[in-house]
C-alpha cells in the first residue's frame, strides 16, 4: 500500500515518468497533481478555478497531458512539468474518463458508450456500446488500456471491468469491494506501472493499493 491524500477526489489516475500522476474533482477543489509514486506526497499541483470540474485525464505524449471536464464541455491540453495549459478543446459530450491505447483515445462519458478520438485531432472516429450478458454497463468511469483490454471503474460499484475495444462485451471484471478503506468512497483510479502491476484506489482514499498482474 501507498498513503494517498484523503482529501482527493479521484477522477484519473496514472503512471508515468516513474510517478503517479492523478486528478481531483469537484467544484472548488479540483487539481491535477503529479505525487510520488512510493510515499504518495504530492509534489507538484496545478489548481483549477472554481468553474472547473476536473475529470480524467491521460498522457498524449511526455510533454501534454489531454484533462477532462465533467459538465463543462472543455478539454485542456496540460505541460504535466510546467503545470500550464497549452490549450483548449471543446467537447461535445460531458467528459468522465480517458485513456491513450496508443492508436487512440478511448473516452467515456457516463453512458455505456465508449468514443474513440484520433490523438491528433482529437475528432470522433468510431464508438462501441458496453455490454455484460448483453446488458448495457453504465457508469463507466476511470479508465487504463491494458494488454489489449480497457478497463473501467464503474460509478457506484467497486468492480473494475475488462472491455474489448472490438465488440465493446466485458470479457471479465473484478470487485474489490473486501479491500476498500471504511473511510474511502467508491472505487476510481487505476494505474498501469512496467512491471505490469496495477495501482488502484478511489476517491478520498487514505490509501492506494498494489495488485498483481491481473
Amino acid at each position: 500500500m501507498v498513503p494517498h491524500d484523503p482529501g482527493a477526489f479521484t477522477q484519473g489516475f496514472e503512471i508515468h515518468s516513474g510517478y503517479l500522476w492523478e486528478s481531483a474533482g469537484r467544484y472548488g477543489q479540483s487539481s491535477f497533481r503529479r505525487t510520488d509514486i512510493e510515499t504518495g506526497e504530492v509534489l507538484d499541483m496545478l489548481r483549477f478555478p472554481d468553474s472547473v470540474f476536473a475529470e480524467g485525464f491521460t498522457f498524449i505524449d511526455d510533454s501534454t497531458v489531454c484533462l477532462l471536464t465533467w459538465r463543462e464541455h472543455t478539454a485542456y491540453l496540460i505541460n504535466p512539468w510546467t503545470m500550464e495549459i497549452k490549450d483548449e478543446l471543446f467537447l461535445n459530450t460531458e467528459g468522465w474518463g480517458i485513456c491513450n491505447t496508443g492508436e487512440y483515445l478511448a473516452q467515456s462519458d457516463g453512458s455505456s458508450v465508449l468514443r474513440f478520438r484520433d490523438i491528433s485531432t482529437f475528432a470522433v472516429i468510431d464508438s462501441v456500446s458496453v455490454t455484460l450478458n448483453g446488458q448495457p454497463q453504465n457508469f463507466l468511469n476511470e479508465l487504463e488500456y491494458v494488454d489489449g483490454l480497457i478497463l473501467a471503474n464503474q460509478w457506484g460499484t467497486e468492480r473494475i471491468l475488462f472491455i474489448s475495444p472490438v465488440s465493446g462485451m466485458v470479457e471479465r471484471f473484478i470487485t474489490l469491494r473486501s479491500v476498500r478503506p471504511p473511510s474511502g468512497g467508491v472505487l476510481n483510479g487505476i494505474a498501469l506501472n512496467h512491471d505490469g502491476t496495477l495501482y488502484c484506489t478511489g476517491k478520498n482514499w487514505p490509501i492506494t493499493l498494489i495488485l498483481g498482474n491481473l
